[in-house]
């Protein structure tokens, strides 16, 4: 029998490589945003200040020209600011609008159109402004002014043009600034690929060789004292786990000893019946046993077991059932009580998990029957020869379940000359590379033409099948066939 095992669990997709170099490569995406949105906003700040600081020598220019006219009519200082303002194209001066304070009056230039209360209101109000800024007529401009001997000059000019310079040359900035970033990213990600990526690759193979069963694998040399380290902790845990796997190897080995010699011995004469026998473990020992014991009356008595589980743990309960069934037949013969006996012993030895299986077969030639008892085990096949194989199907549960369990002993007729075949579910379970089960339908035609056939035939027959269905893979689980003829 065979335990299931959970699947492991399926990997990440990306590697730490790759985790490294998405947040190195973001810190730098945001790293380069932020310089770029700090630039902008520095080279904005500037900017403007140059414009206003322009646009205060404007207004201290024509304070110069506007005190001397302040003292003419208000006609030559209206067409003086209107000229001034006038020879000012919105190419090369956008929103330029000029205003005059002087000897209690207002004078705003009129050449563009601009000139209205709301817009002298808009000047003087960002005159006052810290950073000279207003709107007049739903555009943002900035304000340069000039005051002195009660005469005050305002000059505004719009900053579209002048955000639409900055705007190009921050794209020219940007791209050159991107362009340095590409660079840098691709020597961070080269950089973490020939520090992160491929160590951990070169580890990954060890470890991997390792899991594989290659225990001599070996991690190389390292620049860095952390990968350094790792890599010394994986060649210590090969070297521990080769040196654990010889041990393990050597202690099955002793295993496999002791096992073969509760096992009947190859060419045994058993008085009264004919035997042979494979026996296949998964894993160098198994949890698989049979025996035929010679009665004194003549009968022979025949059994096969099967503990869940295989390897180590499970040849050790297999040898302890070996013993409870020598025990059991000593007392009693009957396969019903020898089963009842063995699960009550077996029970109260409370392994954790330790549940087994187990066919008995009485063969009587006196009777011409066999009596058979089955604590939930793969059903075994009686063939006279005459007519279609008998199942000796389960009588009772498994081994270790309870320890009142009752097994009724049930008889079939068994003349001489009648074969048994007896077998573990590690036959009937063995599934080829599509999942298919050799299945008990499967077995029984292989039994049906080898039958007349020596016991050696038949187990040569259905072992040869199996192992054509198997197709070169290792069975999942213990297999043991025994044929037996009786008479």
């Amino acid at each position: 029998m065979v335990e299931d095992t959970p699947s492991p669990p399926a990997l990440p997709r990306r590697g730490i490589g790759f985790h490294t170099a998405v947040a190195v490569n973001l810190v730098l995406l945001v790293g380069v945003a932020g310089f770029l949105a700090f630039d902008a906003a520095r080279e904005t700040r500037q900017r403007e200040r140059e414009k206003v600081a322009a646009l205060d020598e404007e207004a201290m220019t024509l304070h110069q020209a506007v005190a001397r006219l302040a003292h003419h009519s208000a006609g030559e200082l209206q067409e003086f600011v209107d000229a001034v303002c006038g020879r000012m194209t919105d190419d090369a001066s956008p929103g330029h609008h000029i205003v005059v304070e002087a000897r209690g009056r207002v004078y705003q230039a009129r050449a563009h159109g601009r000139d209205s209360d709301d817009t002298v209101r808009a000047v003087r109000a960002a005159a006052r402004a810290p950073d000279r800024r207003g709107v007049i007529q739903a555009e943002v401009v900035v304000v340069g002014t000039h005051a002195e001997d009660g005469t005050r000059v305002f000059v505004a000019e719009r900053l579209d043009t002048l955000r639409h310079e900055i705007r190009a040359q921050l794209a020219l900035r940007a791209v050159a600034v991107l362009a340095f970033g590409a660079v840098l990213a691709l020597a961070v990600n080269f950089t973490i690929y020939r520090l992160v990526s491929r160590p951990l690759r070169r580890l990954g193979r060890t470890i991997g060789a390792i899991r594989t069963g290659q225990l001599g694998a070996r991690a190389g040399t390292f620049k860095s004292r952390e990968f350094a380290a790792l890599a010394a902790a994986v060649n210590d845990m090969g070297r521990a786990l080769a040196e654990d796997d010889a041990r393990r190897r050597l202690a099955t080995a002793h295993a496999r000893r002791v096992q073969e010699n509760l096992l009947p011995k190859p060419g045994r004469a058993v008085p009264g019946a004919t035997i042979a026998a494979v026996h296949h473990p998964a894993d160098g020992v198994a949890g698989d046993f049979y025996d035929a014991l010679p009665l004194p009356d003549g009968s022979v008595l025949v059994c096969v077991a099967d503990v869940v589980g295989h390897g180590v743990p499970a040849a050790m309960m297999a040898a302890v059932l070996k013993v409870l069934f020598l025990d059991a037949a000593e007392v009693d013969p009957d396969p019903g009580r020898v089963v009842k006996r063995v699960n009550a012993r077996f029970t109260a030895l409370g392994i954790p998990d330790g549940f087994a299986s187990l066919l008995v077969v009485r063969w009587c030639p006196a009777a011409a029957k066999a009596w058979y008892a089955s604590a939930g085990h793969e059903p075994g096949l009686l063939s006279n020869g005459l007519e279609p194989p008998v199942l000796l199907g389960a009588t009772g549960t498994l081994l270790g379940v309870m320890d009142d369990g009752e097994w009724e002993s049930q008889s079939v007729p068994a003349g001489p000359g009648a074969t048994l075949l007896l077998l573990t579910d590690g036959v009937t379970e063995a599934m080829d590379a599509h999942g298919v089960q050799f299945g008990r339908d499967r077995l029984a035609g292989v039994v049906g033409g080898a039958d007349g056939g020596t016991p050696e035939g038949v187990v040569e027959a259905v072992d040869a099948a199996v192992r054509e269905h198997l197709a070169g893979r290792p069975p999942a689980d213990d297999y043991t066939l025994v044929a037996v003829r009786f008479g």
